[in-house]
C-alpha cells in the first residue's frame, strides 16, 4: 500500500461497501451468500483495524510483519494464514509463508527479491503445496524464476469449448494428482528489455471418475514437457505490486516427444499491463492477455477461463479451448500505509479457432478487494469475484496482475 492518512472519511468509504453488499446478501443465491458472508467478515475486520492499529500490529509483527526489510537476514519471513472460497475448491483454509531478500549483489534502490510458500486444504478435499520464487541479479541483469506446484485437486470437466461448458450432462467430477514446475532464466538484452528461456513441465496421474458425465471419457493421465523462449519489456517498479510502468510480454512453448512430453502442441502468450497513479493514494492497473495452442493439446493444458488471476469469480476450466482473450481493469486505493481496496471489471472469452474470439460470447467479471501490507510492497490479497453464473473468494499473496 502507498502511505496515506486514515481519516473518518476512508473508513466511512468502506462502510458503505460493506452495507450496501450487506443488503444484496439476502438477494443471492446459498453460495454466493457464503462467499459474501465470509467476505464481509474479512472486511469487518479492515473496519475494526482502521480504528485500533497499534493491536493490529502487535499481532502482525509476532507473524513477521514490517514495512522494511531486514537485509541482515538471509530471507526475511512473514507467515499469514487466511480462508477462502471459490467455485474449484469450496471452502479451505491457506497459509503463506512470504519472504524478501537480497542477494550478494544487491544494491540499495534495486527490487528485493521474492519467495512465497503457499499450502491450503479444503472442504472438496483438495490440498497442495507451492512455491513461487523470483530473485533479482546483478542490480537486475539475470532474473531466476521458478513456479513450482504439487496438489490433489478434485475437479469437474465439461469438455472442451463454450457449448461444451454449458451442458450440465457433460460435467464430470474427478480427483488427480497434479505436479507442476516451471523454471526460467531471463537477460537483460537492453534497457528493461529481456530474452527469456524455460522450461514447462505439468503432470496429472492418477486419475479417479466420481461422478460420470459425456465427457469422461476424454480424462486421460499424462505428461506435457516443454521449451520456452520469450521476449519481454519490463518498466514495472516492482513486480509483486505494481505502482507505475508497463511489462509486454510474448513466449512460444514447444511441447515435444524429445522433451518428455506425452503430447505435441505449441503455446503463444501475449501479455500486456500498464499501470498508472491517478493519485498519490490510487492506481489504475489495466491488462490484456491472450492464450493461443496449435497441435494435439492435451485435455489439461488447454487454454482455460478463470482463476485467482484473471476472470475471478469462474470455475477453472469450466469455459477451456485452444484460444483465450481477456482484459480487465482495476482501480487500486489505499486508505493508509497497512489497508486498501480494489474494484475491477473484466471480460474474456474462449473459442477453437483465432479468428472467432471476437464472434464468441465475451463473459463479464467484476468485484471488490480488500488489501493489506504485510511485508515491505507486499500485500495480501482478498477478493470477491463475481461471474456470468458463478462466483469465488480469493485468499492470495501479491496482486492479481
Amino acid at each position: 500500500m502507498t502511505a496515506g492518512i486514515c481519516s473518518a472519511s476512508s473508513v466511512l468509504a468502506i462502510a458503505k461497501v460493506y452495507f450496501s453488499l450487506s443488503i444484496d446478501v439476502f438477494n443471492q443465491s446459498s453460495a454466493m451468500k457464503t462467499n459474501t458472508l465470509i467476505f464481509l467478515i474479512t472486511l469487518g475486520f479492515s473496519l475494526l483495524a482502521e480504528a485500533s492499529d497499534n493491536v493490529l500490529d502487535k499481532v502482525l509483527e509476532k507473524l513477521g510483519a514490517s514495512e522494511t526489510v531486514d537485509v541482515s537476514k538471509t530471507i526475511d519471513w512473514g507467515i499469514l494464514p487466511g480462508p477462502f472460497v471459490n467455485p474449484e475448491q469450496g471452502l479451505g483454509i491457506g497459509i503463506a509463508a512470504v519472504g524478501l531478500y537480497a542477494p550478494p549483489t544487491w544494491q540499495e534502490g534495486h527490487p528485493f527479491s521474492t519467495v512465497t510458500i503457499t499450502s491450503y486444504t479444503s472442504t472438496s478435499g483438495s490440498y497442495g503445496l507451492g512455491l513461487v520464487n523470483r530473485t533479482y541479479l546483478n542490480n537486475d541483469q539475470w532474473r531466476m524464476l521458478i513456479d513450482g506446484w504439487i496438489s490433489h485437486a478434485p475437479s469437474d470437466y465439461w469438455g472442451i469449448g463454450a457449448k461444451a461448458a454449458e451442458q450440465e450432462s457433460n460435467k464430470t467430477h474427478y480427483d488427480a494428482k497434479r505436479l507442476q514446475f516451471n523454471p526460467s532464466l531471463a537477460y537483460e538484452l537492453f534497457p528493461s528489455t529481456y530474452l527469456k528461456v524455460g522450461w514447462q513441465w505439468q503432470s496429472y496421474r492418477a486419475i479417479a471418475v466420481k461422478k460420470k458425465g459425456d465427457a469422461a471419457a476424454e480424462l486421460k493421465p499424462g505428461v506435457s514437457s516443454g521449451s520456452l523462449i520469450g521476449l519481454e519489456y519490463d518498466s514495472r517498479d516492482f513486480e509483486p505490486n505494481p505502482q507505475s510502468g508497463s511489462y509486454i510480454n510474448l513466449e512460444w512453448s514447444d511441447y515435444r516427444d524429445r522433451y518428455g512430453s506425452d503430447f505435441d502442441y505449441q503455446q503463444w502468450v501475449f501479455n500486456l499491463r500498464h499501470y498508472q497513479r491517478l493519485t498519490p493514494q490510487t492506481i489504475f492497473a489495466m491488462e490484456w492477455f491472450n492464450q493461443s495452442f496449435t497441435g494435439e493439446v492435451p485435455w489439461f493444458d488447454h487454454a482455460m477461463l478463470g482463476d485467482d488471476q484473471r476472470m475471478r469469480g469462474y470455475y477453472q476450466g469450466q469455459y477451456r479451448d485452444k484460444h483465450f482473450a481477456t482484459a480487465q481493469f482495476e482501480i487500486r486505493h489505499s486508505f493508509n500505509a497497512r489497508h486498501g481496496m480494489v474494484a475491477w471489471l473484466g471480460s474474456g472469452s474462449t473459442a477453437s479457432q483465432f479468428a472467432d474470439l471476437a464472434e464468441s460470447e465475451w463473459l463479464p467479471t467484476l468485484g471488490i478487494g480488500y488489501r493489506f501490507a504485510f511485508k515491505a510492497r507486499i500485500n495480501v490479497r482478498i477478493d470477491l469475484g463475481v461471474g456470468k453464473q458463478n462466483n469465488g473468494f480469493y485468499f492470495q499473496i501479491n496482486e492479481a496482475f
